[in-house]
């Protein structure tokens, strides 16, 4: 089993930091669109809470809340624009990863920003540490 862990990553020219946990934000897609986060350890009592919302009724089978969360379920993950800067969630299986800020397609996982070129200055690099370990 992996633990969520906690980075700090900081350019090495302008001192710009950015905080990234590895985990990023699992959520279920409501009959609206709407996304309903849940975290861990409570997954189970959110699915079948948001099961009971969308169903109307008290309970599921384990067949049919498994077939719930299959068909509703989505992760976002912390992403930076390297062109802009602007810090965004994203699901790469239902967002456009285009920047929401300046448009350009250049976002990146927080988790794989070690060595990249700052968008704050673009003169220094990104270099990570821990920080925790949930």
């Amino acid at each position: 089993m992996s633990w969520p862990r906690s980075r700090k990553l900081t350019c090495s020219h302008c001192r710009f930091h950015i905080e990234s946990w590895s985990d990023g934000k699992p959520y279920l897609r409501g009959s609206d669109g709407q996304r309903h986060y849940f975290y861990h350890p409570g997954e189970p009592d959110a699915w079948e809470e948001r099961f009971q919302i969308e169903h109307h009724r008290p309970s599921a089978t384990q067949e049919e809340l498994h077939a719930f969360v299959e068909a509703r379920v989505g992760h976002e993950s912390h992403y930076l624009c390297l062109h802009c800067g602007r810090q965004t969630h994203r699901d790469p299986r239902h967002d456009s990863l285009r920047c929401t800020g300046c448009g350009k397609a250049r976002l990146k996982k927080t988790g794989y920003l070690e060595g990249e070129p700052c968008p704050k200055c673009r003169q220094g690099t990104f270099h990570g540490e821990m920080t925790a370990i949930a």
